[in-house]
């Protein structure tokens, strides 16, 4: 019989949906023959044409950053997250509970904390599965991760190592985030820029607008669209069409290509010399597995401040929140006085290669 592998995610921001689908991605890889499942927690109660309390609650403090940051600090202790749990164990067990036993796996694997109480529950009433746990935030990792019924923590660095070591828990293995694995190839870039009508020899900068202070990325857009010099721009608007629209209207003197939804990010990080993005997981780790400087004009707090951290402490790119700071950063990367090599080269020294392989591994071990 194939050996079952049960993969729970949630559908907050892309961070762990993102790691979920590379793991398994590389588990079919390694072994063809797995059989796997991947279970959202905000679909436990079936496909939702409308949002969810926990995805009203997200959204709503997302676009407002000093809220999260709050929210973030209030309830990272044990006595928040123990609420926590007696709510979704009261709301979702009896659900996750019936999809474990029908489908039963032979390991679970979770890339969101929310399962962590489930999954502890699970364990001591019916079977002690073994159980992994990616963690998808680094450095500022709150106490919802940081559960003892974990077998197994993959987290993205030796700082968030550290983290987990000093509040007790063992078996904490530096796996790096799982991204797409295909980030890490050559590719033809100037192809990719032909096709988007963009110059190979320009420097080109990415800029990807992410749930959160969306006006500062306008900001910066605006800023760039009129100035002149060697470099030219690729603005991802994502699942924002009303941004998507608002980009098109505005008028460029700086070669610029405008993209909407895509499954193409992976390729258009790798055409890129700088990344500016918000400090999602998913994005960050991304941006540093294809070696490109990352710039930070604004980011949620709370588990983002990890990844600000990182970023500042290796010198792996930028982060300014001040508006004619970050105008004057960006004029010196235009001009060249800046040397992007420098900060390729800090993260080519500290860069987990092959992170998604690298998890599926320590999860066929376990088996």
């Amino acid at each position: 019989m194939n050996k079952k592998i049960l993969l729970l995610t949630a559908s907050y921001g892309t961070g762990h949906i993102t790691a979920t689908k590379y793991v398994e991605k590389a588990l079919k890889q390694i072994s063809p023959s797995l059989d796997t499942r991947i279970v959202d927690f905000l679909h436990l109660k079936g496909e939702q044409k409308k949002l969810t309390l926990f995805q009203k609650m997200y959204n709503y403090s997302m676009e407002r950053p000093v809220l999260w940051d709050k929210f973030f600090d209030f309830t990272n202790n044990r006595f928040s997250t123990n609420l926590l749990k007696h709510f979704i164990l009261r709301g979702y067990y009896s659900i996750a509970k019936k999809i474990i036993l029908e489908f039963k796996p032979d390991i679970i694997v979770a890339a969101h904390p929310y399962w962590n109480y489930i999954v502890e529950k699970f364990k001591k009433e019916i079977n002690n599965i073994p159980y992994i746990c990616i963690v998808t935030d680094s450095y500022m990792i709150h106490d919802t991760w940081k559960y003892g019924s974990i077998d197994i923590y993959c987290v993205i660095d030796n700082d968030s190592k550290d983290v987990l070591e000093k509040s007790g828990l063992k078996n904490v293995y530096v796996t790096g985030f799982p991204v797409n694995p295909d980030i890490e190839n050559q590719i033809d870039r100037n192809k990719i820029l032909k096709e988007l009508n963009l110059n190979p020899s320009l420097t080109t900068i990415l800029i990807t607008i992410g749930l959160g202070a969306l006006e500062r990325f306008i900001e910066i857009i605006d800023y760039l669209k009129t100035k002149k010099g060697e470099f030219q721009l690729i603005l991802i608007s994502g699942k924002y069409d009303n941004i998507n629209s608002m980009l098109k209207e505005k008028k460029y003197v700086v070669p610029t290509a405008i993209i909407g939804w895509t499954n193409k990010m992976a390729d258009y990080i790798r055409s890129a010399d700088l990344v500016i993005c918000k400090a999602g997981g998913a994005i960050v780790s991304e941006s540093l597995a294809a070696k490109k400087p990352i710039f930070i004009p604004v980011f949620v707090p709370g588990q983002e401040k990890g990844n600000v951290y990182i970023i500042q402490k290796y010198q792996f790119g930028f982060y300014e929140i001040g508006k004619e700071k970050i105008f004057n950063i960006l004029d010196r990367i235009i001009s060249k006085e800046i040397n992007l090599n420098f900060y390729k080269e800090n993260i080519e020294k500290y860069t987990n290669k092959n992170a998604a392989i690298n998890i599926a591994k320590l999860i066929l071990q376990k088996i």
